[in-house]
């Protein structure tokens, strides 16, 4: 099932929207994943009726009409909860709708369910969360990744055919790489950020879940807009169309396997990676290694500049204007302290800690500085090899997905998987996570330059039909 084929059933009447919709909320309310913090039953099936009655009465229905979508639980709904995970906003309910939530809805899609998430996307793995670790749907007994770990696991698991997420270093394409499905970052600034809960406004953006890349271009094309309320929204909305994309004497890079990113690869992920490098060799491409002197620090350089900025956007949480607020105190600053102490978790609070030392005026922020001077030196890096290449292809991680109980007390096992996509956060490209095979495997990633998303897409389109022919 596709969404175009779901349509097809909609308009020839095999199916109704309230029927698909009842039985997605069956299928989501069964969840053994830890995959959903909030479900929209009645509203959904209100909903789902108007839908059906739209189609009977004859009007012009939308490019995703009654599909149901699950969206990650940092991305304000206004007729759901938002808790980012956390403790610190379990009970808050916005106001009003993200732009690309507002996008979904004109295109009447269904929101059924605000999926979970490490706690205020803080974390790789999807174990964060104020309400418990999301499973991966492959092996119950691994981690789906993270940030966007339930949003994933809804997809892989085939509870919605499209979910949201967002990507500030590899929270979209990590998980969706653990969970065998596909994750695409856009070039920053292509969605809007407006009514997504910032953890790292240079880094963040909305990213998006799919099992094919042809619903995946629908729901790009939808979700994409200039946002006049988000000042770093681009000046005119992204178009997505299909093209036949010819690898036939395509330059693709490859980054040299003496290069600092591969550190602690997997055998597994190995045989994966050069699986596709023998693909796209058949495909006719030719692959030009290349050399990236300062992506050895693109790992420090990212905990740099994200935990900078997560102390500055987490500093609201304050317990005073909204959110959890601790009963016993006696004193505003003691106030602040305590709200902050029993509503974050160890991870954020690890990672604000970080970034107000990165800050601080007593060393003239230089480690700050430093991070984003050699943010500067990636970025531009990054553009010249564009000049020589047409896509960049990496392993998506270095890892398989690890097990629920590994490296429990290590908090920089996260990081260390996560090199060949911090830097495409770092230089604000856009990434495409690829499966190889089926079952837990090593995924790849496909890097193009900024606003390349096009040929991204359709590249990625190609190469996934080189797999399924063979």
């Amino acid at each position: 099932m596709n969404i175009e084929k779901l349509i097809e059933d909609y308009k020839n009447g095999n199916l109704s929207v309230e029927d698909n919709i009842l039985t997605t909320l069956d299928k989501i309310e069964n969840d053994e994943l830890n995959a959903y913090i909030s479900i929209d039953r009645e509203g959904s099936i209100e909903r789902a009726k108007k839908l059906d009655e739209k189609l009977k009465n004859g009007y012009e229905i939308g490019s995703l009409f009654g599909v149901p979508v699950a969206v990650k639980d940092n991305i304000s709904y206004d007729q759901m909860k938002m808790t980012c995970a956390s403790k610190m906003l379990e009970n808050f309910k916005p106001v009003y709708n993200a732009s690309v939530v507002e996008n979904l809805l004109k295109e009447d899609a269904i929101i059924v369910a605000k999926t979970n998430m490490d706690e205020f996307a803080m974390g790789g793995r999807g174990k964060t969360s104020y309400f418990g670790p999301t499973k991966n749907p492959l092996d119950n007994k691994r981690v789906p990744g993270g940030s966007s770990s339930g949003s994933a696991a809804a997809v892989a698991k085939g509870d919605v055919l499209i979910a949201l997420g967002t990507d500030t270093g590899g929270s979209v394409r990590c998980p969706a790489s653990y969970c065998n499905i596909l994750g695409y970052k856009p070039t920053y600034s292509i969605m809007s950020r407006y009514g997504v809960v910032s953890m790292a406004n240079t880094l963040d953006q909305v990213s998006l879940f799919s099992k094919n890349i042809e619903d995946m271009r629908v729901l790009a094309n939808t979700t994409a807009s200039h946002d006049p309320k988000d000042m770093t929204s681009n000046l005119e909305k992204y178009e997505y169309s299909y093209e036949d994309y010819d690898f036939k004497g395509k330059k693709i890079g490859f980054i040299k396997t003496e290069s600092s990113l591969y550190e602690g690869i997997e055998e597994e992920v190995k045989k994966d990676y050069q699986k596709a490098l023998d693909i796209l060799q058949s495909l006719g491409a030719e692959l030009f290694p290349i050399d990236l002197d300062y992506a050895k620090y693109a790992n420090p350089v990212y905990n740099v500049v994200m935990s900078s900025e997560v102390s500055s956007n987490m500093s609201r949480f304050d317990g005073v204007r909204f959110g959890y607020q601790a009963d016993d105190y006696e004193s505003v600053e003691e106030l602040f302290v305590k709200s902050r102490s029993e509503g974050l978790g160890e991870e954020v609070q690890r990672r604000i800690a970080l970034g107000t030392m990165y800050l601080s005026s007593n060393d003239n922020q230089k480690i700050y500085k430093q991070g984003l001077k050699l943010r500067s030196l990636i970025k531009d890096e990054l553009e010249e090899v564009f000049e020589e290449i047409d896509l960049l292809i990496t392993p998506t991680t270095t890892n398989l997905p690890p097990y629920l109980t590994d490296d429990e007390h290590d908090p920089l096992s996260d990081f260390r998987a996560d090199g060949f996509n911090v830097i495409v956060n770092l230089a604000g490209m856009c990434g495409l996570s690829l499966p190889i095979r089926e079952g837990i495997s090593g995924s790849v990633q496909f890097i193009a330059n900024r606003f390349e998303d096009n040929k991204l897409i359709n590249a990625g389109e190609k190469f996934l039909r080189s797999i399924n022919e063979n």
